[in-house]
């Protein structure tokens, strides 16, 4: 859970800096923050590079990583459940759901040299 938290407090602590307001994509090939001050993020080669770059914006970073959160936090609160002694066959079986979701938000940190091979899903 610490490689994965770590990972998620890096990405939030970079959208933050990047302005949390959205991101819009410009016909001009450039990328603007969706704001009442509109300011300049970025330019592209192409309009599907804008478009992508706009999508990918510090909000919805900043939402990407409070659910993954709220999915570490349920992780870890059935972990403490089950360490209790309290097993259920639907609670061991949410459990080890739960498990495989984490295994693939951790995948996309897979070059990170903290990642652990095991962890693959």
């Amino acid at each position: 859970m610490e490689f994965l938290r770590d990972r998620l407090a890096k990405d939030e602590q970079l959208a933050r800096a990047c302005a949390a307001s959205s991101w819009r994509a410009e016909p001009s090939g450039s990328v603007a923050v969706d704001a009442e001050d509109p300011a300049f993020v970025a330019t592209a080669e192409n309009q599907a590079y804008v478009e992508h770059i706009a999508r990918h914006d510090p909000a919805r970073t900043l939402r990407e990583v409070a659910a993954a959160r709220q999915i570490v936090d349920d992780y870890e609160k059935e972990s403490w459940i089950l360490d209790q002694g309290h097993r259920t066959p639907e609670l061991v079986a949410a459990h080890a759901a739960r498990e495989s979701v984490l295994r693939l938000l951790a995948l996309p940190h897979a070059a990170h040299p903290a990642y652990q091979e095991e962890w693959r899903p």
